[in-house]
């Protein structure tokens, strides 16, 4: 009509938008007023679950099993070997694959289950063969026939050099079964465990000795590496030792530090290095060295390695110079520094303690190797 607004209904208004936004802005979890799908409700809850090694699909979660005690997913061979192996209960993490936005399947094994590995996959006569034992997951949104998850036997061919079967769709494997030529059990032995676990956001996600380390990751994210006990984090494109991030190094010189000069009877400093402060106690390991010249060889001197600002010494390395009128000699020392924000400065110094003349430390000498102070900070507990 002339001279009007043409209004779209509501409800009309709301479809076209969801339609146009069905593959980009999805709807959040648990919307008041507003229809919330399955996918929808999958990636709401998959934000709390720990990321993939996937930089082409940033939404995606880490398939896996979540980690807890009693071997949680591990498949068995019975006590007496028979045709059926046991899968422990679990819980854990299915990234749907149909669609970009399909989201994390939950699922859930709430109690031991049995599984007929030979009459899934009968032994052959003359050829072994392999199978998997995985966790499946079906929806029909996505043409299946069924909705759910199934824990079952995926069955290989027999052949001269058996491999493993290919298997569909979203699922999760958990071992590998090499069924042997005429074989009527199933032993631990044949038994190979695919199981790798996941966690929530920001967790520590252990990594099975049949992984390989993630090709991708996030700046921060931390693992721990079953096989080697390392624990890694993942720094740029690398991943590098945890550890690396809370043992310090200082040394061997605060700027403006060594320096040059000679003293007989009183203690002259040549060298510092300045710790800086952590919230967290540590253990300092030092290691102090210094070249030094002297002009008389039966005067004794002091090489010492103490905190500016205190009166004891935290390490004394007695030295004489000899025939040569030169000696290098090195100091080292430990101290444990509580949490706290104030810098501890470490010192170098050296000084005549009997006999006669001066010591000195040449200018020439002025190089990390003749006169560093090294220091190790280590957390301690």
């Amino acid at each position: 009509m002339a001279g009007r607004l043409a209004l779209t209904p509501p409800a009309l208004s709301y479809q076209k938008e969801r339609t146009r936004m069905a593959d980009f802005e999805r709807d959040s979890g648990w919307l008041s007023g507003s229809v919330v799908d399955a996918e929808d409700a999958r990636l709401a809850t998959g934000v709390l679950a720990s990321a993939a090694a996937d930089p082409g699909n940033p939404i995606a979660a880490r398939t896996g099993i979540r980690p807890g005690p009693g071997s949680p997913g591990n498949v068995e061979a019975t006590a007496t070997p028979s045709r059926n192996v046991t899968v422990r209960p679990f819980q854990g993490v299915i990234q749907g694959t149909r669609t970009t936005a399909a989201g994390a399947y939950l699922i859930t094994l709430a109690q031991q289950k049995t599984l007929d590995v030979l009459t899934a996959a009968p032994a052959h006569s003359s050829y072994a063969r392999i199978v998997l034992v995985v966790a499946r997951q079906t929806d029909r949104q996505y043409g299946d026939e069924s909705d759910g998850m199934l824990v079952q036997v995926v069955a290989g061919a027999p052949a001269v050099s058996p491999v493993a079967p290919t298997v569909t769709g979203d699922h999760l494997r958990l071992a590998q079964i090499t069924v042997r030529a005429n074989a009527g059990s199933v032993t631990q032995a044949d038994i190979k465990d695919l199981r790798v676990f996941t966690v929530a956001a920001g967790g520590v996600l252990p990594l099975q000795s049949h992984e390989s380390l993630p090709a991708d990751g996030y700046a921060g994210q931390r693992l721990h590496d079953l096989e080697t006990g390392l624990d890694l984090v993942r720094t740029g494109t690398d991943w590098r030792p945890a550890v690396t991030g809370a043992v310090e190094f200082f040394g061997p010189a605060d700027t403006g530090w060594p320096k040059a000069g000679a003293t007989e009877g009183t203690a002259f400093q040549f060298n510092q290095v300045t710790v800086t402060p952590a919230p967290y106690p540590r253990m300092l390991m030092c290691t102090g060295q210094v070249t030094a010249q002297a002009q008389s060889a039966d005067a004794r001197f002091d090489h010492v390695i103490k905190v500016l600002g205190e009166s004891g010494n935290l390490s004394i390395s007695a030295f004489s110079v000899g025939p040569t009128l030169a000696t290098t000699t090195v100091a080292t020392a430990h101290r444990l520094v509580p949490a706290g924000t104030t810098p501890l400065v470490l010192a170098q110094h050296v000084v005549r303690v009997a006999g006669s003349g001066t010591v000195s430390v040449p200018s020439s000498w002025l190089i990390p190797v003749y006169i560093g102070l090294r220091v190790l900070a280590f957390p301690v507990t």
